[in-house]
């Protein structure tokens, strides 16, 4: 990779979106960082290297995007799926291409089939998302679409019942695979700047997925019992109802939410949505990041301020 790259990063405040600039920054990218508000804050990144320049932008905002693309000359973008409006990102695709980008990797979802057009449309997560990955296609921009499956920071959904110790789980017994948003924003970083990693623009909407998992399978509950451990402080599990969880969790989006509570009900009832993909997911952290994953307990080490 040329030590003059400029890579243009959106959503750096972001725990994926940082990461995803610090890699780029790591590899000799000069990086420029995409916010609605370049006041606001960014931990983590070292300002008196010259290598970062904060530029206004708004991914809803085309014109936002002409100014801030023009203005750094990037040519690779780093994006994340934008839900509101009703054109999935058309214009926005658009303004990037026309301002100079040419490649993009978007932070998309696990639920997104193989070819996104083959997706469950009856999925709001799933279909959203892919609606996106097909609108990014059909701009004719270069991508990637990088696919994690369960973030880790999804537990601070229970940071208050966590505080309080105890937690009302539906389906304790369902595992994911508790992947660092950390790990996600190194590997979006890395395939951002580095050619060798960019898939070719062969198979029409099958050869630009990069699906991502963590290292470690766990149970709901296992996961809290890591949590209370590593925490040092008492959690107690609590089975609830979907009902409960329903109304515990309805501040998020209604059709989403149904989403997540049918995921939740068919891994209890069997399914298993990692079998097809798992392994290989997994080796892609490693292989991106060059570097093992992050198990759950050391991004619970890494992360305790978050809980406190």
């Amino acid at each position: 990779m040329s030590s003059t790259q400029k890579a243009i990063v959106f959503g750096p405040t972001g725990a994926v979106g940082r990461t995803a600039a610090l890699e780029a920054r790591r590899r000799g990218a000069h990086v420029y960082l995409a916010m609605r508000d370049t006041s606001k804050a960014i931990s983590g990144l070292n300002f008196l290297d010259t290598g970062y320049t904060r530029v206004q932008a708004d991914l809803s905002d085309p014109a936002s995007l002409t100014r801030a693309v023009e203005e750094s000359s990037a040519t690779t973008a780093f994006v994340y799926c934008l839900f509101t409006g009703h054109n999935h990102m058309v214009n926005s695709f658009a303004a990037l291409k026309d301002a100079g980008i040419k490649y993009v990797v978007l932070l998309s979802s696990f639920k997104v089939a193989q070819n996104a057009r083959e997706t469950d449309m009856d999925d709001f997560v799933a279909a959203g998302h892919a609606k996106i990955e097909i609108a990014l296609e059909e701009s004719g921009l270069a991508y990637a679409a990088v696919r994690p499956a369960y973030f880790n920071s999804n537990v601070l959904w229970n940071l208050n019942e966590i505080k309080s110790g105890e937690v009302g789980l539906l389906y304790s017994d369902v595992k994911f695979d508790y992947l660092a948003p950390e790990d996600i924003g190194a590997v979006c970083g890395a395939i951002l700047v580095e050619p060798s990693f960019q898939k070719p623009d062969r198979d029409r909407g099958r050869s630009k997925a990069f699906y991502l998992c963590g290292p470690e399978l766990l149970s709901q509950q296992h996961a809290h019992k890591i949590l209370a451990q590593r925490l040092n402080r008492e959690i107690k599990i609590k089975e609830i109802s979907e009902k409960a969880w329903m109304e515990k969790y309805s501040y998020m989006p209604s059709p989403a939410l149904e989403a997540l509570l049918k995921g939740l009900r068919s891994s209890h009832e069997g399914y298993d949505m990692y079998e097809r993909m798992y392994e290989k997911a997994v080796s892609n952290v490693k292989k991106y990041k060059e570097a093992e994953p992050m198990k759950f307990e050391e991004w619970v080490e890494a992360n305790k301020a978050a809980f406190a």
